[in-house]
């Protein structure tokens, strides 16, 4: 190849690399290290959280050498002239146009016009930075404009591209028009790169919940017990399995009146909820005992909910890699591959609490059917939290104080209390403070526009607001909890060589997003709008689920901890000088971090997670020790004070009563298996159990992502059903 035509081949990558081919959707992010968390045995490291905590240096590179601001979309007032009236009015009927911060303007060799306004340089385009929206390809602020309606604009820019193989069918109904990917006559961007049509406005509930209000909705108080199911993916699904089958055999369901996970607890606990026409035996399987493990009972298909720790979705992955909304992918493959054995994966359909607030939500808004809805097995507690974390607006960073829980139910979606009752600050270029939390809205209405008045955003029933242009639904609530693996799976080497011809996204594109709005105050009182953030896993602020029945002051907690760290067997936790060791990587930072131990890894934001005091820790370690000796499962109670929590919002100077119940090896389990199971566990890395009980978040199975084999899931659902068993006396007593 001569040199002329090399250096033109190069240009030509180059320019296409962002704004042709819909590069910018088929991206895959696939390129990135995996050697970095793919052999760590929490592998999902978590690479959505390193992903977070980009360096300034980096976002700064970002813009230098950045291209002369060109075409990256095409805003309709840009193309269409004359005829923009046809194309980009919509009739005043439907609900509103929708906030959307595509300019239309290139950054990829030079940074953006300053007669764009306050603008940002994302993925080679120039965007609006958080509370601006495009208008004519210029940013303005999105402001209160009357008390009746707000009236943001119908940007009709998907930010997508056409040059070459037109334009991705996730975006919908879409024209090509000189280059770029336009909705149809009609139709608007809502700033996730697809069209949507206006809906009519609705009215829903808004629960403010503050320093000075602390009062939750009416169906998640007056909590007497909960249980609380962590983070870890297929491992923590499994355990959690096993856990509920022996709460339903003891019959200990009826008392408990809240669950909170967080997720791979929450891909168990959220079909447990919401499954109906399964019986409890179907679901969860049958009672075992240790000594009836025979292999040929593990390689058994496990009962239906530990079927999904063994569905492969590696497929549904790549497909929706090259051809999905990349902030959708994650979502999307797992309502397909996990929830719609259950017909629960119609993301089309809205969460209610029950029949009965169905009923009430359709009268309120008669544009809505009781077929768009889904709620719960009114056999389940009445009580269900989906723990997830609001980060940043698109563009900024989170930080220790601005990162905050978003807790999703079927009821109401949202986040209590403003952190230490304050704005919060996040990083990047934006030095403006921001409110964030403050309160629910039912979760139907989450994800739209903030009601549209100032009143009405400080609380009430029926504040009438915009619609989301999509339906939050319990597959969004689930793959946000989970969110980490959405950036698992771009890391994965195995799906970067199968795609090595895709040019990759940024990892954090793969992380969802939604519109998000405080719920305001008399401390806080100015009206305002939502704006386009960031969620991430549940675990980025809490991998137990436990903060969120803290904050609702639940008097009795059962914690399941299934962690992938064994409780180190090289220190003596009965020391009284143990604390004064280093604890980190010595017990799960899941646990350490709610007595004020924070070992946290790239991502987490837990240093503001103190609850208990410190010597309570000792305490409880030193019964681990002793349990651990004896060969038992480590399974504690513990009466505490609980602290008062600035951050969260909780109140101190009570007691909560904790059972502690923590994944980890227990000799009287695995003695009482049958001789052939026993000889594969104790095989360890070259056996069928590898990592036992510590199965690793993903690649526990070579050339899979997250699922386990039939005899790995039916062994350690065994194992968290035995945990309970083995304590029938202490958890009787704890729930009657």
């Amino acid at each position: 190849m001569s040199p002329l035509l090399g250096l033109s081949f190069t240009c030509f990558l180059l320019w296409a690399d962002g704004s042709s081919v819909e590069f910018d959707d088929l991206q895959a992010g696939l390129h990135l290290e995996d050697q970095s968390c793919g052999s760590s045995p929490d592998a999902a490291c978590w690479i959505q959280r390193r992903a977070k905590r980009l360096s300034e240096e980096s976002d700064a590179d970002s813009n230098h050498s950045q291209q002369s601001e060109g075409r990256a979309g095409v805003n309709a007032s840009d193309v269409l002239g004359s005829q923009e009236s046809d194309h980009t009015l919509v009739s005043t009927n439907a609900s509103k146009f929708y906030c959307d911060s595509h300019t239309g303007g290139s950054c990829r060799f030079w940074s953006c016009s300053s007669s764009r306004g306050p603008t940002m340089c994302k993925s080679s385009q120039c965007r609006c930075m958080p509370g601006f929206c495009a208008t004519a390809g210029v940013c303005n602020e999105r402001k209160q404009e009357n008390v009746a309606h707000v009236a943001d604009t119908c940007n009709r820019d998907t930010g997508g591209s056409c040059r070459f193989f037109g334009c991705s069918s996730y975006r919908g109904a879409v024209d090509c028009i000189d280059g770029g990917c336009v909705c149809k006559a009609g139709y608007c961007s809502a700033d996730d790169g697809s069209c949507h049509q206006p809906k009519a406005r609705i009215k829903a509930h808004v629960v403010p919940v503050n320093l000075q209000q602390r009062n939750f909705p009416s169906s998640q108080v007056n909590l007497r017990t909960g249980l609380c199911f962590s983070g870890g993916g297929s491992r923590a699904l499994t355990v959690t399995m096993g856990v509920l089958r022996a709460l339903e055999s003891l019959k200990l369901i009826p008392h408990v009146d809240a669950i909170s996970s967080v997720s791979g607890g929450t891909w168990a606990s959220s079909i447990y909820m919401f499954a109906k026409d399964v019986s409890i035996k179907e679901l969860l399987g049958e009672d075992t005992t240790p000594n009836e493990l025979t292999m040929d009972r593990l390689l058994k298909t496990p009962a239906r909910l530990g079927a999904v720790a063994t569905t492969s979705i590696t497929s549904l992955l790549w497909h929706n890699v090259k051809f999905n909304n990349p902030h959708e992918m994650w979502i999307d493959s797992y309502a397909k591959a996990v929830l719609e054995p259950f017909g629960l994966a119609n993301r089309s359909q809205f969460m209610a609490a029950n029949e009965e607030s169905l009923q009430e939500i359709l009268r309120r808004n008669p544009s809505l059917s009781s077929d768009q809805f889904q709620v719960p097995n009114p056999l389940r507690p009445k009580t269900y939290i989906m723990g997830g974390t609001i980060l940043a607006p698109v563009g900024l960073l989170a930080t220790e104080t601005s990162a905050v829980s978003l807790q999703m139910s079927p009821d109401y979606t949202g986040s209590p209390f403003y952190p230490k009752d304050s704005l919060v600050h996040y990083k990047g270029q934006d030095n403006r403070e921001f409110l964030v939390g403050g309160g629910f809205v039912e979760s139907f209405a989450f994800g739209g526009s903030a009601p549209s008045s100032a009143q009405g955003q400080m609380g009430g029933e029926a504040v009438e607001m915009e619609a989301p242009p999509t339906a939050f639904s319990l597959a969004d609530a689930i793959g946000i909890s989970s969110a980490a693996f959405a950036s698992v799976l771009v890391n994965a080497g195995w799906l970067t060589s199968a795609a090595s011809f895709v040019i990759g996204h940024e990892a954090e594109e793969y992380l969802p997003v939604k519109d998000v709005w405080p719920v305001t105050s008399n401390k806080f009182s100015t009206w305002r709008p939502a704006l386009k953030y960031q969620l991430g896993d549940g675990a980025e602020v809490d991998n137990t689920g436990m903060m969120a029945l803290l904050q609702r002051k639940v008097p009795k907690i059962v914690a399941v901890f299934g962690t992938n760290r064994e409780l180190a067997e090289d220190i003596d936790f009965c020391d009284g000088n143990v604390l004064r060791l280093s604890l980190k990587n010595k017990v799960s930072n899941d646990l350490l971090d709610k007595f004020g131990y924070v070992a946290e890894n790239p991502g987490e934001y837990l240093i503001y997670n103190q609850v208990f005091h410190s010597d309570d820790l000792a305490k409880l370690l030193c019964k681990f020790e002793k349990k651990r000796k004896s060969g038992e499962a480590l399974v504690v109670q513990q009466d505490m004070e609980v602290l008062a929590n600035s951050k969260w919002g909780i109140e101190g100077n009570w007691r909560v009563s904790v059972i502690f119940v923590y994944l980890n090896s227990c000799k009287r389990f695995t003695v009482n298996l049958p001789p052939e199971t026993l000889q594969e566990v104790e095989k360890g890395r070259w056996g069928r159990f590898a990592n036992w009980p510590h199965f690793k978040t993903s690649s526990q199975n070579s050339g899979k992502f997250t699922s386990y084999t039939p005899e790995q899931v039916n062994l350690l659902a065994a194992f968290g059903e035995y945990m309970i068993r083995s304590n029938t006396e202490m958890f009787m007593r704890f729930f009657q």
